[in-house]
């Protein structure tokens, strides 16, 4: 092993020349590696010793990657030191140099000094002897009380958060106002850093569906946190002063509740989109996360910089989330108001198609299914043109693909794009399952919903599409338990007391299903109707059946989408002649139904019959054995 203590003490220190000192200029700064001091606009920027000497080894090699291991070696010899140290002195190095770019993260390998520098002989350093000097000694001073102030920091703060591997969950809870602010503010602010952190790869982030429930009252950090099952909880305060809006900001880590960052920022009310800038950036930093600087600029994307257009597309999210179709059509005139005021507007373009696609695909009165799919795919289309980058946008035309189009294939490259770009966008996984179950592939199906859950715990919806696959695999208990834990959360949620009362069905509880789903509050839904008809004919009673039929027949006359649900009950009763004709309908109508008619129980009864073998077969499924 090398002895570094026989190393003369004469060899040059990293960034000077041992033959000539050189100044390093680069931007408006200057480093004088004789003097130790980094100076901006000729003043001195205050770094602690061993921050100049990274920012040293960084510049002697502009340009190129440094190994976090030869900066931990050379800037600190004969010394262990973890990397959380070396990312602090880099985190404060790019809020010093203002431009957190000019430093780029290399993943897995370590830093490079991309912005461009000029070496210059000592002579000409713009400043007399004298004048020099004294700014040197000021610096020297203001270097020693940061030192100062960083033992103190350090002596009242945890380590860095880098240094615990098993952070990888955030949510970002609604802030709260402290002054008279609506509502939709804090929660807006909220939504903002929810989708620009998501978009990062080193860590999940919990959707604002997820939540939106903090929203109406200051709940306590910690115990959202373990609801939400997430390592980290970001929460705040936001308070209008005049024309200026002031938010604090709190990080806390759940295992031992410390308060492991916190920050205040003052901006105008006009320019709430700066205020997202800094809480996000800042966040980046606290974590020490190893961006790019391409995921740095991700970071830093607003979507619109107009705030009405902002506001109309938090509106149609939320109303987009309550999954009824007079939600949709409210949400489809707010994401159609926003793409007025701002015509540029990707994300709420993207909001638009989610809106049409989710209305087209489920029973209402308002829009059929060919045209709500024909407005979706050109919304998600006008979303793309304007951000190709955008994952909410490709997971729209994702959908399109496989429920209308019938391109597994396609859809499939759709999603696999969404989901590189934004890890954390629960909807693309949920979605993607669908994908995978029409494949063939539910084992992969349960495994993406469940990542789905993951991200968004408290959903309703994506709990029951994960009772609705198990349903389909034929495992009755583990559909019966995530029904029930989804109407543990919301006992109104009709899907998930649809897909109860196929797991009670499955397992000949049919008094059970009918109680479930004949709720004094329920109305006459064409999911519900077609469920119970399902039971009852399970359950031999026909009469029953037919009755439940025979309304919904009725209601089909009105409503869009329930050709399918028509054809189901029919095929739950064995009657194939009626059958057919309602499965032709659906089939024009290109319902994404037909894609599962293999697994669908309410057509166990008619699989065998010659004449439903060929109609699957015209669908493109496989032959069932």
């Amino acid at each position: 092993m090398k002895d570094s203590s026989k190393t003369s003490q004469s060899q040059a220190s990293p960034g000077q020349s041992a033959e000539k000192p050189e100044l390093i200029r680069f931007g408006t700064f200057q480093v004088d590696p004789r003097e130790r001091v980094l100076l901006e606009d000729g003043r001195p920027v205050a770094l602690t010793p061993k921050a100049l000497e990274t920012l040293l080894v960084l510049l002697k090699h502009h340009g190129h990657v440094v190994s976090k291991a030869d900066l931990l070696k050379t800037v600190w010899p004969d010394t262990f030191v973890e990397e959380g140290v070396l990312a602090q002195n880099i985190l404060t190095l790019r809020k010093a140099l203002g431009n957190p770019d000019w430093i780029e993260n290399v993943p897995r390998r370590g830093y490079r000094f991309t912005a461009p520098v000029k070496l210059e002989g000592a002579n000409d350093l713009a400043v007399s002897g004298r004048k020099a000097w004294a700014w040197v000694l000021v610096g020297l001073v203001i270097a020693a009380l940061a030192v100062a102030g960083i033992v103190t920091f350090r002596l009242r703060q945890p380590g860095p958060i880098a240094e615990a591997p098993h952070i990888r969950s955030l949510a970002v809870l609604p802030f709260q106002s402290i002054s008279h602010e609506p509502s939709y503010l804090g929660l807006g602010l909220a939504d903002v850093l929810i989708n620009r952190m998501g978009m990062l790869p080193e860590i999940s982030v919990r959707p604002i569906s997820a939540v939106r429930k903090f929203s109406e009252a200051a709940p306590d950090p910690l115990i959202a946190g373990r609801e939400l099952g997430v390592d980290l909880v970001l929460d705040g305060n936001i308070q209008r002063d005049g024309d200026r809006v002031r938010v604090t900001v709190q990080l806390h880590r759940l295992t031992d509740g410390a308060a492991l960052w916190s920050g205040k920022f003052d901006q105008k009310s006009g320019d709430l989109f700066a205020l997202e800038d800094s809480i996000a950036g800042q966040v980046a930093d606290g974590l020490l996360l190893n961006l790019t600087a391409s995921e740095r600029s991700r970071l830093k994307r607003r979507y619109t910089e107009n705030g009405e257009a902002w506001q109309a597309y938090l509106r149609g999210r939320y109303f987009w989330n309550r999954r009824t179709p007079e939600a949709h059509q409210k949400a489809v005139e707010e994401f159609q108001q926003a793409t007025r005021i701002d015509p540029r507007y990707a994300l709420a373009y993207a909001g638009l198609a989610d809106a049409y696609v989710l209305l087209g695909s489920n029973p209402n009165r308002l829009l059929s299914r060919a045209d709500a799919m024909s407005r979706g795919r050109a919304a998600a289309l006008k979303a793309l043109e304007l951000d190709g980058d955008l994952a909410e946008a490709h997971t729209s035309l994702a959908f399109i693909l496989v429920h209308y189009d019938w391109k597994s294939a396609e859809a499939e490259k759709e999603f696999q794009r969404a989901l590189a770009l934004n890890p954390s966008y629960a909807t693309a996984y949920q979605w993607h399952a669908f994908n995978l179950l029409v494949a063939g592939h539910p084992d992969d199906a349960v495994k993406e919903l469940k990542k789905a859950q993951a991200l968004d715990p408290l959903s309703l919806i994506i709990g029951a599409d994960l009772a609705e696959v198990y349903a389909y695999m034929d495992r009755p208990k583990e559909a019966e338990a995530e029904a029930r834990r989804v109407l543990e959360l919301d006992p109104t949620f009709l899907q998930a007391r649809c897909w109860l009362a196929y797991a009670l069905t499955a397992e000949r509880r049919y008094d059970e299903a009918v109680a479930i789903l004949n709720n004094g509050e329920l109305q006459d839904d064409g999911y519900r109707l077609a469920t119970l008809g399902y039971v009852y004919a399970s359950a031999g009673r026909r009469g029953e059946a037919r009755n439940m039929l025979e309304r919904l027949i009725r209601l089909a006359k009105n409503d869009y989408g329930l050709t399918f649900n028509v054809a189901s009950v029919y095929a739950s009763m064995g009657d194939v002649d009626r059958m057919l004709p309602w499965l032709e309908k659906a089939f024009t109508e290109r319902s994404g139904a037909l894609l599962l008619l293999n697994v669908v129980p309410q057509f166990a009864a008619v699989r065998s019959d010659p004449r439903f073998r060929a109609f699957t077969a015209r669908v493109g499924l496989p032959v069932v054995k």
